[in-house]
């Protein structure tokens, strides 16, 4: 990570889903959302600038799942930890069809809200994603939440000069008992790379909190065990395997308060439609039942969850992505976190905090 602050595409995308994910209305990928903070190193208080105070604004990026009509407008209207409307961003929208999606995103320019509107508190701030349309005379709200704005303080303590200088940054401790295992990714994958259209490779998505730098320089190793053996991993190497950060989200200053959503695909084939150009894949649609990752972190034990093969080539689902209305094609499984590399964090904030105060149903930790 070359700098701690997120860093998103600055184009907005348009993407094809597959025929089942069709809906006659548009919703959010509650998935896809992600708010950072933008730390600015002043504040102004009644009218006149402080330059020793620092205070924030709010970033957002989320993807709609179409249909989006010719006229409409996506925006995001964010509401004060203290409870009062604050700020209303315009996003870029396209004219999307059932079918596909749309990725935009808000706040990411400096230009967006002025340096006037930023603000100091801290606590659980509120935000909901509109889309207007004048054309038809609608004007929906497709999602509602709230985010954990949290602070640390940058430089010397005792100095009085430097005693308001805060970094914020939002509270993600919800994320990581949360997983996601998937064969064919058509919804989150990341814009510009479409997945494979000959085989699906099974690939475990789950978070990890630490420092920027642990994040980017620890080692980080799947494992995939089938009836107890070790069938596969993602190290790569002589054979297929890749892992890394989907998204990183991230005070302005470094701290150990940085999450990184972590995927790791292994040589294990969900389907394969070539199997003969793929020797070193372990056949997973050849061997349903009941499949286990370990991840290692650092050669620790980190992350633990299981999941199931079913017939077909497909995966079984466990039904809480849908429960849940999240928006996502990728199946939901409870992730077990183990030992103390992810340092203090709220193990129960999923049950009140998961998706922005949207918590999954029929989620159980095992």
């Amino acid at each position: 990570m070359r700098s701690i602050k997120l860093l998103f595409s600055i184009l907005s995308t348009l993407v094809v889903l597959p025929a089942f994910t069709q809906a006659e209305a548009p919703t959010i990928n509650k998935a896809s959302i992600q708010i950072t903070l933008r730390t600015q190193r002043d504040y102004y208080r009644n009218g006149q600038r402080d330059e020793d105070t620092w205070s924030w604004t709010p970033r957002i990026v989320y993807r709609v799942n179409g249909p989006i009509t010719a006229g409409s407008q996506l925006s995001v209207a964010f509401t004060l930890p203290s409870g009062k409307p604050w700020v209303t961003l315009n996003c870029n929208t396209n004219e999307t069809k059932e079918g596909y999606w749309w990725e935009t995103e808000c706040g990411m320019n400096t230009s967006e809200i002025k340096d006037e509107q930023a603000t100091i508190e801290t606590g659980l701030a509120g935000f909901k994603i509109d889309l207007k349309n004048e054309l038809e005379g609608a004007n929906k709200t497709l999602f509602t939440g709230k985010f954990k704005v949290e602070k640390f303080h940058v430089g010397v303590v005792d100095l009085p000069k430097f005693k308001n200088n805060f970094s914020y940054y939002v509270n993600y401790d919800w994320n990581l008992p949360i997983g996601y295992v998937y064969g064919y990714d058509n919804m989150d994958h990341r814009v510009g790379y479409p997945p494979s259209q000959t085989e699906g490779r099974l690939t475990f998505v789950t978070w990890f909190k630490g420092t920027p730098n642990t994040l980017d320089y620890g080692k980080y190793v799947a494992y995939l065990y089938y009836q107890g053996k070790l069938v596969a991993d993602s190290t790569g190497g002589d054979k297929y395997g890749a892992n890394g950060c989907q998204v990183t989200n991230a005070a302005s200053e470094e701290s150990s308060s940085t999450y990184c959503r972590h995927y790791f695909t292994v040589n294990a084939t969900v389907w394969d439609k070539q199997p003969e150009y793929h020797p070193s894949d372990f056949q997973m649609y050849k061997n349903p039942g009941e499949y286990e990752i370990k991840v290692l972190e650092n050669g620790k034990l980190a992350r633990t969850a299981k999941f199931t093969m079913g017939s077909g080539g497909k995966l079984v689902d466990t039904g809480i992505g849908q429960q849940s209305a999240l928006g996502t094609g990728r199946i939901v499984v409870p992730v077990q976190v183990v030992g103390d590399q992810d340092g203090t964090f709220d193990k129960n904030a999923w049950k009140t905090d998961a998706f922005y105060g949207n918590p999954l149903t029929g989620f159980l930790m095992p």
